[in-house]
């Protein structure tokens, strides 16, 4: 591990990330300049999903598909004919502590010197403690389904990849409280993986790993925007620590394409997915 000041992010290429995620296992294929991932069997996303595409470029990326979801350029928003609802920073190099609102910013300040804020470079100190870490964040969120102790430490494998995942780790003395993980793709970071302790949460770990990540990218060549997730409308509690922490949903010109029958029955039995793949009712 590093001081959290000497952390950098590394923005790749759509190729690069393209590489990367075959490696992790995921279904990717190239159709039309743009590589696209199975996000769901039978539904396709760019795996850069804020790639802001050309309408011509977005096709069914498989004759054999039931729906995929692209978001658009400037040029093409008029083709839109949905949205993606994604918590996106766009000022990313204005961002500091006076983007935040009041009482986070605050609660940043008051808590901050009980942490030491470090950048993993290696994963023994997940093996050690990162499954602890996870269990304590899943099971207070219901956001991840539960990973057993082998499933979790099996994820750890290649877990850490220089210059392509960020990894920023709270320590308390020597106790892991909590991490958050993240990458970019053509000078758009995503946020990935935020894991906290129950514990460390009452001193705001969670407010202050993430500005920490922010500042990180912030700080990094050729990073401009910063997107921390789509809009989990159904955790309310989850919204409001995104927005007040500067980060508004904003609604990204999309084309989307299910479907009719299989569009039918998730907009009736999954209505917040459906907000998700449409972004509308």
């Amino acid at each position: 591990m590093r001081d959290v000041s000497e952390a950098v992010l590394t923005s790749m290429t759509e190729e690069e990330f393209a590489s990367w995620r075959c490696k992790e296992g995921a279904h990717v294929i190239f159709h039309r300049g743009c590589y696209w991932e199975q996000r769901r069997f039978g539904f396709y996303q760019p795996i850069h999903l804020l790639a802001r595409l050309q309408i011509q470029q977005v096709t069914p990326p498989m004759q054999l598909c039931w729906g995929f979801q692209a978001s658009l350029s400037e040029n093409d928003v008029l083709s839109a004919n949905g949205s993606i609802p994604i918590h996106l920073l766009s000022n990313l190099q204005d961002y500091d502590l006076y983007s935040i609102n009041k009482n986070n910013r605050q609660n940043i300040r008051k808590n901050r010197h009980f942490f030491n804020i470090v950048e993993l470079t290696g994963t023994q100190l997940l093996e050690e403690q990162g499954y602890d870490v996870f269990l304590s964040a899943a099971t207070r969120t219901q956001l991840k389904p539960l990973l057993s102790r082998e499933k979790y430490m099996m994820n750890l494998v290649d877990y850490v990849v220089p210059k392509r995942r960020l990894i920023l780790a709270g320590l308390s003395d020597a106790k892991l409280c909590g991490y958050i993980s993240g990458y970019a793709v053509n000078g758009i970071a995503y946020a990935e993986d935020l894991y906290i302790t129950t514990e460390a949460s009452k001193n705001n770990i969670n407010k202050i790993l993430v500005f920490e990540f922010v500042q990180v990218c912030r700080r990094s060549a050729g990073i401009y925007e910063f997107a921390i997730g789509q809009d989990w409308r159904e955790k309310p509690g989850i919204v409001q620590f995104k927005e007040k922490m500067g980060f508004p949903v904003v609604y990204i010109p999309a084309k989307v394409q299910i479907n009719p029958l299989v569009e039918q029955f998730i907009r009736w039995k999954y209505p917040h997915k459906y907000y998700r793949l449409t972004g509308h009712d």
